[in-house]
């Protein structure tokens, strides 16, 4: 009865997401932060924005951690899961009793930033200020500040240099941060 109840509940907590923008916009963020949080994704701080349409990985929620000032586009999808080995595995004549796969976190750090259509792959860990270009494919370690596109992604730029010469083109007064040294 209990599994039955937690099945309603997260069709309930979807069905909720996905249709909170009618709603609101933005109510979204509000709806995946209660939802995904009770059922044990991490968030430090509050993301900015995560889209309604957004593909996080049910396996195991807690191996997701969103911190402060993300924001995530539409069409994202984060995976924690790969089970690729096992399959391939079969094609080699190898037939485990146990699945062969492997499981493991995911992490996007303070206020960076997921361009639609994007895929964040098992164990990608995205810095802080990091700019993923729409459809990228993220894996490994990406340092603080990176500007990453591509399939498979790579790092092409600095995103504190792409803000500079953003305000500068804008006219805004560049902040301490972001002023040459």
């Amino acid at each position: 009865m209990i599994k039955l109840l937690r099945k309603i509940e997260k069709l309930f907590g979807l069905a909720c997401i996905r249709y909170a923008p009618v709603i609101r916009p933005g109510f979204a963020t509000k709806m995946a932060i209660f939802f995904y949080g009770r059922w044990g994704m991490k968030f430090v701080g509050r993301p900015n924005y995560l889209s309604a349409r957004i593909n996080f990985d049910g396996t195991n929620y807690g191996l997701i951690e969103i911190h402060e000032g993300v924001t995530i586009s539409s069409y994202v999808r984060v995976l924690t899961h790969d089970w690729s080995l096992n399959t391939i595995a079969k094609s080699i004549g190898y037939f485990s009793p146990k699945p062969i796969g492997a499981i493991r976190p995911v992490s996007i750090g303070p206020y960076s930033f997921v361009g639609t259509g994007s895929i964040i792959m098992p164990g990608a860990v995205i810095g802080k200020g990091c700019l993923i270009g729409a459809g990228t494919v993220v894996r490994g370690t990406i340092p603080d500040f990176s500007i990453v596109v591509g399939s498979p992604g790579e790092i092409v730029g600095d995103s504190r240099d792409f803000m500079r010469k953003q305000f500068e083109r804008l006219q805004i007064p560049l902040p301490t941060e972001l002023t040459p040294q």
